[in-house]
Formats: C-alpha cells, structure tokens, sequence
C-alpha cells in the first residue's frame, strides 16, 4: 500500500479518502510542525526548521542512527506519514481520521503519556511502606567516561545495585570486607558475576526501582541514578520483614564511590588509575549521595516519589514550557532553568545549534532500559513478592493487596490513557462523537511499517521533503490567491 500526498487524494492500494474534507485539520498533513505558533515553542517545530543541520550531523557519522530516528518520529507525530485509523458514523457516514503517535524519546505529548503508565506500573507493584529516594551521583572527572562510550552506563545501575546490596547486608559486608583485604581483585568477564550477593544465602533482600537520568537542569551531561527503595526488607534467614529506615549516609557514600571505581577501574580506561588514586585521596566522604528521609511521606503514598523519578523516562530532557522565545529568523533560542544549588533563576540565551547539541545528546541507545527492577521488585521475584506482600498484611495487622487485586488496579488505570478515555478526562470531548450525535465505528487502519519494513528511515525522510514541499505549495497558493 502506497500513500501519495501530491493531491487531495490519499491512496492507499483499495482504499481512498477524500482529504478535501478535512482542510480545517491540516495537521493531519503535519502543518503545524512546520509553522512556528505563537505562544508554543515545539520542540518539534524546532527540530523541522534545523533539519538541514541535524541531517549534517547525521550523514557524517556525528548523530546515532537511533537518535536520529527519534527526531524523525517527533517531526511527523499527528500525521498521517506514520498511519491513521479511519472511523465511520453509522448514522451520516461521515469519516473522522486518527493519526498514529510517534513514541519517541524526543516528543512531549507521547512522553508525558508514558511516563504516566509507567507510574501507574510502579506505584501498583510499590509495598505498601516508607520508599526512600535516594540519588547516586558521580563527580565531573568521569563523565567523559561515560559520554565516550555509553555502555558503561550500565555500570552505573550495576554500581547503586550493589551499594544497595552492601548497606542492607552490613554484617556481610564487614566480614567479606576483612576476609578480602589482603586478596587481588580478579577480572570478571561476565557481567553477571558484577553483583554482590547475588548467589548468597541468608541474606537480605530489598526492593528498589532505578532509573538513569544523564542531564542536569543546564542539559549538561551529568549522568546520575534516581532510586526509589522500600525501607522494609526481607529477612531469608529468619523468613520476617525487617525495618530500614535508618541508613547511614557516611557507608551510603563511601561504598557507592568504592562500586564505581571499582567497576570501571576493569575497563582499562585511559588515565582512570590516577583519577581512582586522587578520588580515594581527596574525597574521604566518598562520592555525594541525596538520601534525605521524607518524615511526612504517609505509608501509602509513594505516587509522589514515582512521578518524580520516572518523570524524564519517555521525556525530552527539557520541557517546552521552559522555552521562552525560539528566534528562527536568527537561529537563536532563550530558555531557562533553576539553578541545582541555590534554586536561583536563570535565563540562558544561545545559539539553537549549541541548544540542539545538548538536547539530542540525551537520548538512549536503542533497547538501552532506563528503569530498572532490583530485589524483590524484579521480575524474577514475582513469588517472593507475593510472599512479602502476606508478611507485611500479618506485621501491620491489615489488608495488603496481593499481586491478582494489584494487577486489576493497573489495568483500571491503564484503561484511563487508552485514546478515547484520555481524550475526554484532558480536554472533555469524545473524539468518536459525530456532529450527528452517533458514535462513530472502527473501519480500518493503515499502517505504512506494516510487516517490519526495512527502509522506515528512508521512509521517514521522504514524508519529511514531502510535507516541505506541500507547505511550500500552500504558501504559493495563498499568495497567489491574496
């Protein structure tokens, strides 16, 4: 199936729509990222009207494929160029088109929505306790590590999973500590054979939810873990829950600086053996972590905590409301942010390339996860969590929902973000409603990638000249009509 924008026809094989119907939504043939609305500044619209820099970057190696794919998605999100679903009104027969959505990294509007689900995942599955947010952060001097090759970033996850392990196995810890002093550390291969504990016995086990964010406030590259980890653990031993809410912040921070120095001292990096020297020398605090207990955080309420820590997972690192002023006629962009340190307010006025070059940074390798399951949290430890979720029931002497009642929570929620729903509680209009008053019924969906088309880049660049060029027609016309 073919779609052929050059007329008012859309064709797709044995199917047909008349677009001379539906000139009032001209962003179905995505007009509105290709004109600069007063009062909102589109990342995408930015994006568009820098693609000729953007491709620059990309055909000379400089952009990752997957990123460049991103931007792609984000241009055309709300056309039809990525598919559309047709619904007819039994009634008058009148046709309504849904464009498809982008999903990428790079669009607001698709990541506000996936951030929400991915909440609603993680405040279904929380226990019903005291959540800790802890962020795990690296000094300056090894950014460029992970900036130079982004695969140590799973270092990070690994590096907090441990410390993690470390703080709620102290008695493990200490005695592993001594025995160990005097031995060599030996190179591990397997990444598997990375985490502590893993394989042990009688040991602690915690539950956390890590996700990685590799930007602060400025977009500078400043990779850091946000956790989110539940002050009651599980004792394997003694088969009881055990309380955590005191963590000593002096070994909180000693051991992360010791995790991350000592997983990427096996990397070989150039000049790291100094750096690791001058770090065990001048920080006796170990590296800075934020693990500032919430006193007034009520049992039940970890919703807040989940929000913030998963809120730039499917995000952009910025939000189009702290862009002020996109000049495309200078090429200059003024944005702000408040200041990490003392919250102060400040305005940064730059040219929009040297604003491009921090924003695409920022996002992730193809299948890289960005929010992770560690303890009884994950995957593997479905039945153990079953387990806790009873235990904690009998300690606190209530009911605690179990994994079926959680499960049927999610899917009422998830049932508010599907189209229609989300449609009506955000803007109080049902999109399937006919002007006749009928509800209009599924007819059919085209969808261009359909089969796992091999060219979708290709694809993708030809919808891009394509929309240019109708945009260029419709300027012609309407000067040639004034």
């Amino acid at each position: 199936m073919i779609i052929t924008f050059s007329s008012a026809i859309i064709d797709s094989g044995d199917f047909m729509i008349d677009t001379s119907n539906y000139s009032d939504n001209m962003a179905l043939f995505n007009f509105t990222q290709n004109c600069n609305i007063k009062g909102k500044e589109s990342i995408a619209y930015i994006f568009n009207d820098n693609l000729n820099y953007l491709r620059s970057l990309y055909n000379s190696g400089k952009l990752h494929p997957v990123t460049y794919d991103n931007i792609q998605k984000t241009i055309l999100c709300g056309s039809v160029y990525l598919g559309y679903d047709i619904y007819v009104c039994p009634e008058c027969g009148k046709e309504s088109i849904i464009p498809h959505r982008c999903h990428s990294k790079f669009c607001t509007s698709c990541g506000a929505k996936e951030t929400k689900k991915r909440a609603a995942l993680v405040s279904s599955m929380a226990l019903d306790a005291h959540h800790r947010h802890i962020v795990f952060t690296i000094p300056k001097q090894l950014r460029r590590y992970f900036i130079a090759d982004r695969s140590l970033l799973n270092l990070l996850f690994i590096a907090a999973r441990n410390t993690l392990a470390c703080v709620f196995n102290d008695d493990k810890y200490r005695k592993n500590k001594n025995k160990n002093k005097n031995k060599l550390p030996t190179a591990k291969k397997n990444t598997k054979n990375l985490y502590d504990y893993k394989n042990d016995r009688n040991k602690i086990i915690f539950g956390s939810v890590m996700t990685l964010h590799t930007f602060g406030r400025d977009l500078k590259w400043n990779p850091h873990i946000h956790c989110l980890v539940c002050e009651e653990a599980f004792d394997t031993l003694k088969e009881k829950m055990r309380n955590f809410s005191f963590i000593s912040y002096e070994k909180l921070r000693k051991t992360w600086m010791y995790q991350v120095l000592h997983l990427l001292s096996k990397q070989h990096l150039k000049g790291f053996r100094y750096l690791k020297n001058t770090f065990y020398k001048e920080l006796d605090e170990g590296f800075y972590v934020y693990a500032k207990k919430n006193e007034n955080q009520d049992d039940n309420n970890v919703e807040e905590c989940v929000k913030y820590i998963t809120r730039y997972t499917s995000r952009p690192a910025i939000a189009e409301s702290r862009i002020i002023k996109y000049e495309d006629d200078k090429k200059m962009i003024r944005w702000w942010y408040n200041r990490h340190e003392d919250e102060k307010y400040v305005e940064v006025y730059e040219p929009v390339e040297q604003f491009l070059n921090n924003l695409i940074l920022h996002c992730p390798d193809e299948n890289f996860k960005m929010v992770r399951y560690y303890g009884f949290y994950s995957n593997k430890n479905k039945p153990l969590l079953e387990k806790i979720y009873a235990l904690y029931g009998i300690e606190k002497k209530k009911h605690i929902k179990n994994i079926k009642e959680r499960k049927k929570e999610l899917k009422r929620k998830l049932e508010h973000f599907k189209y229609r729903t989300h449609m009506i509680e955000s803007y109080a209009k049902d999109p399937l409603l006919c002007t006749c008053g009928a509800i209009m019924k599924y007819e059919y969906t085209y969808d261009p990638f359909e089969g796992g088309t091999p060219n979708d880049r290709h694809y993708r660049e030809g919808c891009l000249n394509e929309c240019r060029r109708l945009r260029l027609e419709r300027r012609r016309t309407r000067c040639d009509d004034s």
